[in-house]
């Protein structure tokens, strides 16, 4: 009997030994960053499937006892708490909630909170002027309620589905098991769960009282779980000259899922690779391809919607290019191309560090470099005050004088990166002497303001471009007549 091994085709082992990398690239530190990047996406995926597959079965649960409520209990009846809660404890176990990983222990039964919404929809009469004793009144109003819940079930749903896709099409260390120790399969616990979960979902769906379906997006967002992984179609958008907006337009209505985190970050590290082999032009190229993704991106994300609906990316294509390129508003389009030099004037700084580093390598010259290991933190170079009378600062001085000149010129810049630069050029044990006297000096800190011209400068560039995105969302004036923007913003 033949074997079929194709489902080894969708193995996914953060083992990447074998990884082929650029020669200025540190293999080292790629597969670290890659085995994270597949662990933190797993890891998310996996909470993200448990906390929908809880928020489905409350749903559930909530709409089978609101809607026997409205089905058997009389108008008259519905206007008070007692007769409710009375029909609710005799029908249904009072004592069920929903129960999970993240799900807070005192969170109220499923018969507190039906009750609790019938509370609200009487304050919701009240304010409206209609009498909350009616109960046709709340009776209108639920139906009203059930069919919001409704739609955030559908969405709920569609999610959940897509996750179960990204899934099933990757096979992780956790899903290999021997398949000769035992003469039957067994499903594990996840696996059983998972099937449960679907089952209750197209029960759901075919009930009577359910109005639900559960519809199969016509687009997904491309995101691969390999943060360096290009798909053909973005690749072939990052060829398109920075100068073509027109063509660019057009290629991006025609292929909207590569507008995505992972494939911006990814035509980003492109980038890189241009810049290492000293072609600076495609460099930019991509960079400027990358931002128009990025900022695309970011307006759409203003509408809150989390899948990709063609009808209103389309909307946010046409109005971006509308109104920053192709506009009278110059210094949107002013600040665009600001924050594409600054990502390209950072890239080439960044691959002339890893040049340095990788020819230090290649030299067998160990180095050290200041790095900080919280990302959300930025290391500052402090001089100490050489005027100061103060026996501290006094200390501080002798140990900085202590320092070779070309370092003391290197901190004196108080730029990071300039001493790091000449760290690089320094054999091991005299940095590490140099750090000891950083140390009685105190000429590293953690950077909590802004101190410099640059990040001043990147600052404001933010803030320009936050600006756009926020006019952008407000809506726009053409030949006179005012366009409704009420879908455009959440």
């Amino acid at each position: 009997m033949p074997i079929d091994y194709s489902k080894w085709d969708k193995i996914e082992l953060s083992d990447d030994s074998d990884v082929e990398v650029h020669p200025n690239v540190d293999k080292r530190s790629f597969i670290k960053w890659k085995q994270q990047s597949i662990h933190e996406t797993r890891m998310k995926r996996s909470q993200d499937i448990k906390n929908l597959e809880v928020q489905v079965h409350m749903y559930a649960c909530l709409n089978k006892r609101v809607d026997k409520l409205l089905a058997n209990v009389s108008d008259e009846e519905l206007g008070t708490k007692e007769s409710i809660s009375k029909y609710l404890n005799g029908n249904f176990d009072k004592t069920e909630k929903s129960e999970g990983e993240n799900v807070d222990p005192d969170i109220p039964s499923y018969n507190e909170m039906v009750e609790d919404l019938f509370e609200q929809l009487q304050k919701d009469a009240e304010k409206q002027g209609r009498n909350l004793k009616d109960g046709s009144v709340l009776r209108e109003l639920a139906l009203e309620h059930r069919k919001k819940i409704d739609k955030v079930t559908v969405e709920a749903k569609t999610k959940l589905e897509e996750l179960y896709r990204e899934k099933s099409a990757h096979i992780s260390s956790d899903d290999i098991s021997t398949g000769f120790d035992s003469g039957f399969l067994n499903k594990n616990k996840e696996d059983a769960k998972l099937e449960s979960t679907m089952k209750e979902i197209a029960a759901n769906n075919g009930a009577a009282n359910s109005t639900v379906a559960l519809p199969l997006p016509p687009m997904q967002f491309i995101e691969y779980e390999d943060v360096m992984k290009l798909a053909p179609e973005t690749e072939t958008f990052g060829s398109i000259s920075s100068s073509d907006y027109k063509k660019s337009q057009s290629y991006l209505l025609d292929n909207m899922p590569i507008i995505s985190e992972q494939q911006k970050d990814a035509l980003m590290m492109k980038a890189f690779e241009y810049q290492m082999s000293n072609d600076e032009k495609s460099a930019y190229r991509v960079i400027h391809q990358s931002e128009l993704l990025a900022y695309i991106r970011e307006i759409y994300d203003m509408k809150k919607i989390g899948v990709l609906k063609g009808n209103e990316m389309t909307e946010v294509i046409n109005v971006f290019f509308k109104r920053v390129i192709f506009g009278n508003n110059i210094a949107g389009k002013q600040s665009f191309l600001q924050s594409v030099q600054a990502k390209f004037d950072h890239v080439k700084k960044r691959v002339k560090i890893m040049e340095q580093e990788q020819e230090a390598e290649e030299q067998g010259v160990e180095t050290i470099q200041l790095k900080s290991l919280d990302e959300s933190n930025e290391l500052e170079v402090n001089l100490p005050d050489f005027d100061s009378s103060d026996p501290n600062e006094m200390k501080r001085v002798a140990a900085f004088k202590k320092l070779p000149p070309k370092m003391q010129d290197a901190v004196s810049t108080k730029n990071l990166d300039t001493v790091n630069e000449v760290f690089a050029e320094t054999p091991i044990k005299e940095a590490e002497e140099y750090l000891e006297l950083f140390g009685e000096a105190d000429i590293i800190g953690v950077k909590a303001l802004l101190e410099n011209e640059e990040d001043f400068n990147q600052l404001k560039s933010e803030y320009q471009k936050e600006n756009i995105l926020e006019e952008l969302s407000i809506g726009e004036q053409d030949n006179g007549e005012q366009v409704n923007t009420t879908d455009t913003v959440d």
